[in-house]
């Protein structure tokens, strides 16, 4: 989730941290036998590899296996790998909290890459495209057409403050992008600003909603600079970020990263984040 991925403003403790991770489940991905990793690092737990994310639907979710567009990559490489999954879903605020802390060697669930991120967990290279959109009946790419009208957001977005500004009291914050998505279609707000990789999801049943693109504008600053995910992993462990990204690379280069888009409605352009 995710100046920020969705970065939701709760103060979240270790130890509360701790406390979640202990009653959630785990899974298990990876081959056993003769099974040869493609690289080498270490990990929290011999042969395993513990990963924490919200639950945030396309990018992460989990029920008895790994899914969504981060769910899949990171399957793929525990398998490449010949590591055993433990999976723990937390709230959004808790988790680079926990990777931070040593309690988890990644964290998914499509976090931006921030400086003051960077300060405190390693940052994967950029792996997939995820830039603002407007989603409604027939938007327009442009804010500005939307001067006076009602302007649904999820908290903790990069673009919240430039949208409060230009917006006012006509800015609308949720807590999630249901609830936003749920205000749009009831018509309580004329417009959304959503990260596409939501926005693609929400509407990929039948629906008179549709999004496009927003034109670069200083008003959003984010839309001159579109948005990118990368995995958050444990400080120092150089290792498993470079083998995450020699992963990521390989998935790119092969084709797979477009194809896990697409399964989740995503446009495959994504998958190079500077095109995306």
């Amino acid at each position: 989730m995710k100046p920020t991925v969705r970065t939701v403003a709760v103060s979240v403790v270790l130890s509360a941290a701790a406390a979640l991770l202990s009653a959630c489940g785990s899974g298990a991905s990876g081959a056993a036998g003769n099974c040869t990793p493609e690289s080498q690092f270490k990990t929290m737990r011999d042969k395993t590899l513990t990963i924490v994310g919200p639950d945030y639907p396309p990018l992460f979710m989990y029920q008895s296996n790994l899914d969504g567009v981060d769910g899949k990559i990171i399957e793929s490489f525990a398998s490449a790998n010949c590591l055993t999954t433990d999976v723990r879903v937390l709230p959004a605020a808790g988790v680079i909290e926990s990777v931070k802390g040593g309690q988890a060697d990644l964290g998914a669930g499509g976090w931006y890459p921030t400086a003051e991120r960077a300060k405190v967990v390693n940052l994967t290279d950029p792996i997939y495209g995820d830039p603002v959109v407007l989603v409604g009946k027939n938007p327009s790419t442009k804010i500005e057409d939307y001067a006076g009208k009602k302007i649904g957001t999820t908290q903790g977005y990069n673009w919240v403050d430039d949208l409060v500004k230009f917006a006012g009291d006509n800015a609308k914050l949720y807590q999630s992008p249901d609830a936003v998505y749920q205000d749009l279609v009831s018509g309580r707000i004329d417009v959304a600003l959503m990260a596409v990789n939501e926005a693609a999801y929400r509407l990929k049943s039948g629906s008179e909603l549709s999004y496009v693109k927003a034109v670069p504008t200083p008003i959003i600053k984010a839309t001159q600079n579109a948005a990118v995910t990368s995995f958050p992993t444990t400080k120092g462990n150089d290792e498993l970020t470079a083998a995450l990204n020699n992963h990521i690379s390989k998935l790119r280069d092969s084709g797979k990263l477009a194809e896990i888009l697409k399964e989740f409605n995503i446009d495959a352009s994504a998958a190079t984040p500077a095109k995306g």
